[in-house]
């Protein structure tokens, strides 16, 4: 039987008080539920007065956790969160905290109890505002003084949230105290005491097993710090060590939830840490001043990308022992979950080198626009636009001018754009990118017109002579990408 169908046969005399319990073996049992504890719960069946005793295990999968959240055993595992500061350094490492001070030298940044100096020229980019998790950058105490102040004291509702979220920051004896204030003011909302009753209760086992709760505090406390595999340790000893312990729904609901965190937490190491893997490769090529610019950009294809996933393989095997360099390429498609941000790059006064096709690839459709021509006219004025570049280029072939090289051009300008013209390349080309937008500005010697010219006087007087612009070698634009 579906459950809709189940619904539509529940008997008339059902009560406002009554629960609709789905058991494991597919009965529906309607009643209501007299007692509950930890371990299980009675319940009066609403046709005839049965009463059953049945332990949680009983139900269907889920049915358990939804009556144990009405009964307040069940406390939400979303840690509570807080505005915190985010320091990208050079090295690529992330430091996140509260900035207590700063001036022009230093950074002091605060975690918990422990505060660091760190030295500005260090900064990859300004300090980023962030929200996180509390128990990353406060202690239970620390949570405990700042969020106090905004409760309302005359608010069981609010009093019971908050020891709930005391209890996930590990804020125990405080929670209890918050608890206590809540029961108070709800003598007159059945609802609410009973949830609070049941918070009590799992509070007062996990108090009762505090080195326990302790233990998987740590487990918790690592995982937010990406330490997975000692977090996986630690798991696997809290199991060995208490076979039988009061907080294994605890331990559970944490385990079944470990690979999950685990991936996600290796998916925005990728966001934060590959650019800045692709960065180090081309600075250090770009620096190269005598190199072979076709072999340069072949390595950029080739070689760029396998550099990028070895390098990042090292620090996921420490989240993951077994990881391999397959899993790199569905963790790092998985990157859009996480917000990643735009970067951009240009290739400069070398887009030329790409070749025209490539460095005007999606100029026409980006100025296509309706100006009334028939698609025999565009016809005509096409070919007649191929016509002349044919003559420009036979023209240009029969002269004695030599054409600048890749080579000279990468010889002659400055690292920064060899750097840039690299890290675009990789960017549009080496396949690990997604290209959100391509930009052109017109070259500054032409206007954009790839011709530049010039007037010649002789004895017969003055004629105007068109050349190849000499700085966009007649390619008309810059390039530039921006890409995710």
């Amino acid at each position: 039987m579906n459950l809709f169908l189940a619904f539509l046969l529940l008997p008339s005399f059902q009560a406002e008080s009554d629960e609709v319990i789905r058991m494991r073996d597919g009965r529906i049992l309607v009643g209501a539920i007299t007692y509950h504890d930890l371990d299980g719960f009675v319940v009066v069946d609403a046709r005839d007065g049965a009463r059953f005793a049945l332990a949680w295990e009983d139900l269907f999968p889920g049915e358990g956790d939804r009556l144990k959240s009405g009964f307040g055993y069940r406390i939400e595992t979303a840690l509570p969160m807080v505005t915190a500061d985010q320091l990208l350094l050079v090295n690529g490492l992330q430091l996140t905290g509260r900035i207590i001070r700063r001036d022009s030298q230093y950074i002091e940044l605060r975690v918990k109890e422990t505060t660091s100096l760190v030295p500005v020229a260090r900064l990859a980019a300004p300090p980023e505002p962030v929200v996180v998790e509390a128990t990353t950058i406060l202690t239970p105490t620390q949570f405990y003084r700042e969020r106090v102040v905004g409760i309302d004291q005359e608010d069981g509702l609010d009093q019971f949230r908050f020891a709930l979220e005391l209890q996930t920051v590990f804020a125990l004896d405080e929670a209890k105290a918050h608890l206590e204030l809540a029961r108070a003011l709800a003598v007159e909302d059945p609802a609410l005491m009973r949830r609070i009753e049941g918070a009590s209760t799992t509070l007062e086992i996990t108090l009762a097993n505090r080195d326990q709760a302790e233990a998987l505090d740590s487990v918790r406390q690592l995982i937010h710090r990406e330490r997975f595999a000692q977090a996986e340790e630690e798991l696997a000893a809290f199991g060995e060590s208490f076979p039988d312990s009061a907080l294994e729904t605890e331990r559970r609901d944490m385990e079944d939830r470990f690979e999950e965190q685990r991936d996600a937490a290796m998916e925005r190491f990728l966001v934060r840490n590959w650019h800045l893997r692709a960065i180090a490769l081309v600075k250090k090529r770009s620096l190269d001043r005598d190199a072979n610019v076709e072999e340069i950009l072949g390595w950029v294809e080739a070689e760029v990308p396998t550099l990028i996933r070895r390098s990042l393989l090292e620090d996921l095997q420490k989240m993951k022992a077994d990881v391999d360099e397959s899993a790199i390429n569905p963790l790092w498609q998985n990157r859009f979950a996480h917000s990643p941000k735009r970067r951009q790059a240009g290739f400069g006064t070398g887009s030329w080198v790409l070749g025209e096709e490539r460095a005007r690839a999606g100029l026409d459709d980006e100025e296509e626009v309706d100006d009334g021509k028939s698609p025999e006219q565009r016809e005509m004025e096409e070919r007649t636009r191929r016509f002349l570049e044919n003559l420009e280029r036979q023209r240009r072939a029969a002269s004695d001018d030599q054409e600048v090289s890749p080579e000279e051009w990468w010889r002659k300008t400055s690292a920064t754009e060899r750097f840039q013209f690299l890290l675009a390349y990789y960017a549009e080309f080496g396949g690990d990118y997604e290209i959100t937008s391509v930009r052109f500005d017109n070259c500054t010697t032409c206007s954009g017109s790839g011709i530049v010219t010039s007037l010649e006087t002789g004895a017969q007087g003055g004629r105007q002579k068109k050349e190849k612009c000499p700085l966009c070698h007649g390619v008309g634009v810059k390039r530039g990408v921006t890409f995710r």
